[in-house]
């Protein structure tokens, strides 16, 4: 049997149509139609096509990788070591259910210690620095004037639903998913330990917050709009149009280097949230703080938080059945976390001299027809 490395992706196939169709009536359905019939979305996936089955067969080859490198008895390079060792502690579920909540128990204890606007700006840098979700975004981004450029750019963002229309639109199926939404982040906060009175005021504070946020959320349709996106200024000029929002303190947390000058994508959002900065009490912003540290760490503690998160993301917002294998979450996380080191030895096992001089004649063939 061929590994998953060495196995063909598959080229055009005559049986991915369907010849019963008219193409000039439809053509879609001529194309795809036998490609569709042959393929029901798997039961742990929320879409399928061919850039997903290409996106698998690539998880297989890494897998095959990440089982090797994770062997402590072999003879390792140190970046086999490194992703093998991620690998494996990602597959460990009787370790990390032993830890319960300890992993996280730093980050609660900095969150419980905030104390002033001063402090949970700091807060919100430091967390900017860990990848940890925050109250907006904040980046390098080309510049938008001269893209050989990269300056700073902060954006919208602090929700916890897929859209700012999840919390402003009042049709059956949007406020049912607002109710999910309270019910899911109050059992979070109860597998946290809080009681069940707390864990459900809790959950409508963050409601109560995130919807004001959306409200001054840009929609999708407008953020299409690169005019709306294009706000050059400088960090006065923020610090005027949002003076509650601690500009100097978040900025030193993130350990960004020192800059004068960014772009705003989203003006109207930092102009509209800063009387909800200056009137919502600190208590509120630290319950907000909380509920999106679990959010993001859930996947990666026990198998009650990773449940959860399962079935309100995955299961109710995006359809899938069932959640996926171990092996192929710990791949994602592996690769997410050291995708620089586990796409090093992918290339080696994968793609090698041959593939690479290959790959250098047809960019060299593309780029003489190009130029002609």
């Amino acid at each position: 049997k061929a590994s998953a490395i060495t196995k063909s992706p598959g080229g055009f196939d005559i049986g991915a149509l369907d010849k019963s169709v008219d193409p000039c009536v439809d053509f879609y359905q001529f194309a795809c139609g036998g490609w569709r019939q042959a393929n029901p979305i798997p039961s742990d996936q929320t879409r399928w096509g061919r850039f997903n089955e290409l996106a698998e067969r690539n998880r297989e080859a890494l897998r095959e990788i990440l089982e090797q490198a994770k062997d402590p008895a072999r003879r390792r390079s140190p970046i086999e070591a490194k992703v093998g060792d991620h690998y494996a502690a990602c597959l460990d579920e009787s370790g990390i259910e032993k830890l319960g909540t300890k992993p996280i128990e730093p980050f609660l204890a900095r969150v419980a210690a905030v104390d002033s606007k001063a402090a949970l700006f700091r807060l919100f840098g430091e967390n900017e620095a860990l990848a940890l979700p925050a109250l907006f975004r904040f980046g390098a981004a080309p510049d938008m004037h001269d893209s050989r450029e990269t300056i700073a750019n902060v954006g919208q963002g602090g929700l916890g639903l897929p859209d700012r229309d999840d919390y402003l639109k009042d049709d059956p199926k949007s406020k049912e998913k607002r109710d999910r939404y309270v019910q899911h982040v109050t059992r979070m906060l109860e597998l946290l330990g809080e009681s069940a009175d707390q864990a459900k005021a809790g959950a409508q504070t963050v409601l109560r917050i995130e919807t004001a946020l959306a409200s001054a959320h840009l929609s999708r349709v407008e953020m299409r709009d690169p005019k709306n996106r294009d706000n050059p200024m400088t960090v006065a000029d923020l610090q005027k149009l949002a003076p509650a929002f601690d500009w100097s303190d978040y900025f030193a947390a993130t350990g960004a280097p020192p800059f004068s000058n960014l772009n705003l994508s989203s003006k109207k959002y930092f102009a509209e949230s800063n009387a909800l900065l200056e009137n919502t009490p600190i208590a509120d912003w630290k319950t907000y703080l909380k509920w999106h540290l679990v959010d993001a760490a859930a996947p990666h503690l026990g198998a009650a938080f990773v449940q959860e998160d399962f079935s309100f993301n995955r299961g109710y917002l995006q359809g899938a059945k069932e959640i996926e294998p171990r092996w192929k979450r710990c791949v994602q996380t592996t690769d997410r976390a050291l995708g620089d080191a586990l796409g090093q030895l992918y290339v080696e096992k994968t793609f090698g001299p041959e593939g690479k001089a290959r790959m250098g004649k047809m960019i060299d063939a593309i780029t003489a027809s190009l130029r002609e």
